[in-house]
């Protein structure tokens, strides 16, 4: 992915959200006008002359409307382009901003190369770490063989992980680096595109940070709180099937509240989006749900392969259509699911699949209580994380090799 160099300024934001204004919000507002215009004036005798003529000047006015904002939109983009505003990733706020947005729009800025979308990187302090390993020796400098990979959820970021320390709770990252001698590393990525498409980036990425770790990798971790454990078994299933190096290496896969049977928040909006589809009155709001990001359509049914949602409108069809992928038989799984999360249920988070379903792995489940954001720091989840990285074998087999899966994989390209 091409991103433009420059860092997105706060004029960015700005710029973006009228571009988002003029795009949706005025197109949904004259459709809406537009259908209730055409019943008024359907229900009086002789009202197709006023009716043209409203129509006509209503449309004056809202074009007028579209390029006043889309005029000023580019104007400020440019603006910003010189420099113009604060930068978005001086402020942990403007940064949880950013990724909010990449959750709703991140695949759009993604097909534009705009510079508000998000690269998947390693963060270490509120920024970017170089893949490689002088970047990994710089920001690692007491960098351990045992390496926990976070992955956060939609809409989040790596800072995500830190929701609550403040008030005296110890970060997963302190705790296994405390009582399990392991490394965090954490991530962030734009949670609007493709699950299968950030797994796969996933996988490469994990190749680099095992190849370019400051000591050799005795053994992987990967941990994702909701879309992020998706991510990782997206990134799981690319990797065995392109055969990589860093599947050996795993020998946890912690997944925290993940919707691996699908969301019914996301199902609801679309039953939402259909019902609204039904009166012109309302269609126009229809076509707002509907332009929810394909990440978040992903989390509908669970998806994590290309396979499941390529060459499908997954806005208009109902069914899971999920596919076996394969697991890492090395691996144990870990699946966590909260006890009041209104997000998740707890059986798609425990992964149980129902009759004809696949199964998703072979895992050992946990319930924990609170709710789904509560995931990303949980006293005892962070208890849970310490026994399960040193609870295995202190290092893999060194001639461990990516199996085949006893389900056929097909590769993700």
């Amino acid at each position: 992915m091409n991103m433009q160099s420059a860092p997105p300024r706060s004029a960015h934001t700005a710029a973006l959200a009228l571009s988002y204004a003029d795009e949706v919000v005025v197109p949904c507002v004259r459709d809406v006008h537009r259908a209730v215009s055409r019943r008024v004036f359907g229900a009086v005798v002789g009202g197709r002359g006023p009716r043209l003529v409203h129509d006509a000047v209503a449309a004056l006015a809202y074009t007028g409307v579209s390029q006043g904002l889309r005029g000023a939109s580019a104007g400020l983009r440019r603006l910003a382009d010189r420099g113009l505003g604060a930068p978005v990733e001086s402020t942990p706020r403007t940064r949880l901003m950013r990724s909010a947005v990449n959750g709703l729009v991140g695949d759009r800025l993604a097909s534009r190369e705009d510079p508000y979308a998000l690269p998947l990187s390693v963060r270490a302090g509120g920024a970017d770490v170089t893949p490689e390993p002088h970047g990994f020796a710089l920001a690692y400098p007491d960098a351990t063989s045992e390496v926990v990979v976070l992955v956060h959820g939609l809409g989040e970021n790596d800072e995500s992980w830190d929701l609550r320390a403040g008030r005296g709770r110890t970060t997963y990252e302190d705790a296994l680096r405390a009582r399990a001698g392991a490394t965090a590393v954490r991530l962030r990525y734009n949670t609007g595109r493709h699950v299968s498409d950030n797994g796969a980036e996933l996988s490469d990425l994990l190749t680099k940070l095992v190849d370019g770790w400051p000591v050799p990798v005795a053994r992987l971790h990967l941990v994702g709180h909701s879309m992020g454990g998706l991510v990782v078994r997206a990134a799981t299933s690319y990797g065995v099937a392109r055969r990589a190096s860093w599947t050996s290496q795993v020998a946890t896969v912690v997944c925290l509240g993940t919707p691996h049977l699908g969301a019914p928040l996301e199902r609801a909006v679309q039953v939402g989006s259909r019902v609204l589809g039904l009166v012109p009155e309302t269609l126009p709001f229809a076509t707002v749900l509907g332009a929810r990001s394909v990440g978040i359509v992903d989390l509908r049914h669970g998806y994590v392969s290309s396979d499941e949602w390529h060459g499908r409108d997954l806005t208009a069809q109902w069914g899971d259509g999920r596919i076996a992928t394969a697991p890492l038989a090395h691996a144990t799984y870990h699946f966590v699911a909260a006890t009041t999360d209104l997000l998740v249920p707890g059986r798609s988070s425990a992964g149980r699949p129902g009759v004809g379903d696949p199964i998703v792995a072979h895992s050992q489940d946990t319930r924990v209580a609170g709710g789904h954001l509560g995931l990303l720091n949980h006293p005892r989840v962070g208890e849970l994380l310490v026994a399960w990285v040193t609870g295995r074998p202190a290092a893999l087999p060194s001639s461990a090799a990516p199996t085949s899966p006893s389900t056929p994989v097909k590769d993700p390209s």
